[in-house]
C-alpha cells in the first residue's frame, strides 16, 4: 500500500469509530420517555421521592399485572396495589394511578396495547 492508501484508510477508520460513539453516546435509554413522562404528568408529585429505576421497576410491574386486568376497575386497582408495596400511599381516584397504567403500557410494554383497548371496550 501506498501512502495515500494507508492515510485513507486510517481517515476511514477514524470516521467510522467516531460514528460509533457517538451513536452510543447518543441513544436512548430504555425508560427514558416514560420517566419524563410520568415527571411531567405528576402534578401533585406523588412520584417525586421515588428515583428513576424505582419508577421504572413499578411500570415493568404494572406490565407485568396488565395480563390480569379484566375490566378498568381491577387494572387501577391492581395499579394501586403495586403502588403501595413500593411505600406508596394513594387512593384509587389519584390522577397518578391511570397516568402511570397508560404510561407504563404505552412506553414499556407497547404489546400490551391490546389488554388496555380491552378493558376500556368490556366498559361499554
Amino acid at each position: 500500500m501506498n501512502n495515500i492508501s494507508k492515510i485513507s484508510f486510517l481517515i476511514f477508520i477514524i470516521f467510522v469509530t467516531g460514528v460509533i460513539i457517538y451513536s452510543i453516546t447518543t441513544a436512548e435509554n430504555y425508560g427514558d420517555n416514560y420517566i419524563e413522562e410520568i415527571r411531567v404528568a405528576d402534578a401533585d408529585n406523588t412520584l417525586e421521592t421515588l428515583n428513576n429505576e424505582i419508577a421504572i421497576e413499578i411500570g415493568k410491574s404494572v406490565c407485568n399485572e396488565a395480563k390480569n386486568w379484566s375490566d378498568e376497575e381491577t387494572s387501577l386497582l391492581s395499579v394501586q396495589n403495586i403502588l403501595h408495596q413500593n411505600g406508596i400511599d394513594v387512593k384509587k381516584e389519584d390522577r397518578i394511578i391511570p397516568i402511570l397504567r397508560f404510561q407504563s403500557i404505552y412506553e414499556l410494554c407497547p404489546e400490551n396495547i391490546s389488554v388496555m383497548e380491552g378493558i376500556f371496550g368490556n366498559n361499554e
